[in-house]
C-alpha cells in the first residue's frame, strides 16, 4: 500500500473509549477514512455518525462490520474478553489490526493472535499508547543515552479515582484490575528497562470499592534479569484525577515524571545542576479524558504509527510480542496475590 493511498479503517467497539479516544483522532488524520463501526448501543452508533458523518456504515454486531467490503484495517476496541475472537476473524479476512490492550486474557490467546497475524502477513499492533507519549519517549532517550547510568530501580505510583462502572467492574470481561488497567505501566517498565522480567511478587485487595469484582488497590514488584526492580502502586479510591508518577534511578542520577503535569525532572549525581522541564504533546491530538477526569495522551501517535505500519509493513513499536510480555507479568502478579508468594516467569 502506498503512503498516499487512503487507509480504510473499521472501528469494532464504538463505546465510550472507542469513540472518544480512537474515532475522534481517526477523523482528524489525513489519508484515513473510517468506513464502518459497530456497537450494541444505538446511542453509541448515533454518536459515531455525529463524529464521523453519515457515510460510516454502522452495525450492532462487530462480526457483521467485519464483512464490509471496503476495509483495510480495524481497531478492536471491544471488551477484553472479545479481543481474541475479533482479532482472529480480522486476520482471516486479511486485515491489519490495532487491538486495544490487553492483547488477551491468557498467554494462549496472545500466542494465537500473534500466530494469526504472522500467517496472514498483516500488522498486529496493541494499544499501549503510553509508549507514544512524548514524555516517556524523552525519558526513554535519556535512559538509552546513559543519563542515569545503569538503571537499578523504577517505580510507578498511580493513586486515582475509580474507573467507569460497567464492564470494567467485571473480572470475567476485564481479566482483572492489573490486566485491564496497569498493563500500560508494566509495559512501560519493560520498554524503558529493555530487560527480561523474571519474577513477580504482588499484594492487593478489594477494600473500598466492594460493589465491584476487581481489585481496587495493589502493589507489584517485578524483578528483571539484570537485577533491576520495578515497583507499581495503584489505588482506585484516591481523590479524582491524581497524577501518575513514574521514575527511575541509577548510579549516575534519577528521572522523575508526572503524566498529567507533563513534567520531567532530571537530577544527576555529579556536579551537574537539576533540570526541570515540560514535555508537551502535539496539538494535533484529540484529548481523551478518562473516567477519573485525567487526560490520556499518545493515542494519536499510536494511530499515526499504525497507519504507517499498515502502509509500509514496518514492525510496530508496540507489537504482539511486547504486549504478550506485559500480559505475562499481569497474570503472574494476579497469581501472586492469590497465592501470597512470588511467581517466577
Amino acid at each position: 500500500m502506498s503512503e498516499l493511498q487512503t487507509l480504510r479503517v473499521g472501528l469494532l467497539g464504538a463505546g465510550w473509549f472507542g469513540r472518544e479516544a480512537h474515532l475522534r483522532n481517526l477523523v482528524r488524520m489525513p489519508g484515513v477514512e473510517v468506513t464502518v463501526a459497530s456497537s450494541r448501543s444505538p446511542e453509541s452508533l448515533a454518536a459515531v455518525r455525529e463524529i464521523a458523518g453519515d457515510s460510516v456504515q454502522t452495525f450492532a454486531d462487530w462480526r457483521q462490520a467485519l464483512e464490509a467490503p471496503e476495509l483495510d484495517a480495524v481497531i478492536v476496541a471491544l471488551t477484553n474478553d472479545q479481543h481474541h475472537e475479533a482479532c482472529l476473524r480480522a486476520f482471516e479476512r486479511g486485515l491489519h489490526v490495532l487491538c486495544e490492550k490487553p492483547l488477551g486474557l491468557t498467554l494462549a490467546e496472545c500466542d494465537d493472535m500473534i500466530a494469526a497475524a504472522e500467517k496472514a502477513g498483516k500488522i498486529l499492533q496493541v494499544g499501549h499508547e503510553m509508549r507514544y507519549q512524548r514524555l516517556y519517549q524523552e525519558m526513554k532517550e535519556m535512559m538509552d543515552t546513559g543519563a542515569v547510568g545503569v538503571p537499578r530501580i523504577m517505580w510507578c505510583r498511580e493513586y486515582r479515582g475509580p474507573m467507569r462502572v460497567g464492564w470494567r467492574s467485571s473480572e470475567a470481561k476485564t481479566g482483572g484490575l492489573l490486566l485491564e488497567k496497569n498493563c500500560h505501566h508494566l509495559d512501560l517498565f519493560n520498554w524503558l528497562l529493555n530487560a527480561k522480567p523474571t519474577r513477580v511478587m504482588a499484594m492487593g485487595g478489594r477494600d473500598v470499592l466492594t460493589d465491584r469484582e476487581v481489585l481496587d488497590n495493589a502493589q507489584v514488584v517485578v524483578e528483571y534479569d539484570g537485577g533491576q526492580r520495578a515497583t507499581l502502586e495503584v489505588c482506585l479510591f484516591a481523590p479524582k484525577g491524581g497524577d501518575c508518577e513514574i521514575g527511575v534511578v541509577g548510579e549516575k542520577g534519577r528521572i522523575d515524571t508526572k503524566n498529567q503535569a507533563l513534567s520531567l525532572m532530571y537530577q544527576p549525581f555529579d556536579e551537574g545542576a537539576r533540570v526541570d522541564r515540560i514535555v508537551p504533546e502535539s496539538d494535533e491530538e484529540a484529548k481523551f479524558v478518562d473516567g477519573s477526569g485525567r487526560v490520556d495522551r499518545g493515542i494519536r501517535g499510536e494511530l499515526d504509527a499504525f497507519a504507517h505500519s499498515c502502509r509500509t509493513g514496518e514492525k510496530p513499536l508496540n507489537d504482539g510480542a511486547s504486549a504478550r510480555l506485559s500480559v505475562a507479568i499481569c497474570l503472574a502478579a494476579q497469581e501472586s496475590i492469590r497465592q501470597g508468594q512470588a511467581v517466577t516467569l
